[in-house]
């Protein structure tokens, strides 16, 4: 199995991930702040409010109406936030990699592959993660942490690199 294809494979659950996000996002502050979303951009909130607020819709004028998630806009969201997720996860791994010999890709559980494979003759393991995290302006990230073994012992990546 390619590293696309592995990963690809991923988009429904990613997609999943996100509209679960939102929905919990949303539902938490609806409980702290109410259907019209009273205080949250005076509030330590405001971030995850920003995370979320382009899914929203508000029946009425903005100030004494409710706001709700609109399904259209977060499955479309969350088709987006896949299709990037994949993209970006991919090129992370292939950075990390290189060129490999005889490389396979194995799903370990959640949002980790070990890649496995050969480069200058030694035996590589990467072991890559994938973590959502939002940044302090409310926007959704990834990040991709990995380890990377050679021989069966754990190897920086600068290690690595000189390879």
């Amino acid at each position: 199995m390619t590293i696309t294809a592995a990963l690809e494979a991923h988009k429904p659950a990613l997609e999943a991930y996100f509209v679960g996000f939102a929905e919990r996002r949303f539902a938490n502050l609806v409980r702290q702040f109410g259907p019209a979303l009273r205080g949250v951009y005076n509030s330590d909130q405001a971030r995850n409010w920003g995370a979320i607020a382009s899914l929203a819709i508000c029946n009425g004028d903005r100030i004494n109406s409710e706001y709700a998630l609109d399904a259209a806009r977060v499955a479309a969201a969350a088709t987006a936030f896949a299709d990037a997720t994949v993209a970006t996860w991919e090129a992370k791994i292939t950075d990390k990699l290189g060129e490999l010999d005889s490389a396979e890709v194995r799903h370990l559980d959640g949002y980790r592959f070990a890649v496995t494979g050969n480069k200058a003759d030694r035996k590589v393991r990467i072991e890559q993660d994938m973590i959502i995290n939002v940044s302090s302006k409310g926007t959704l990230f990834n990040q991709f942490p990995a380890r990377i073994y050679v021989d069966g012992k754990f190897t920086s990546a600068a290690k690595y690199a000189a390879l």
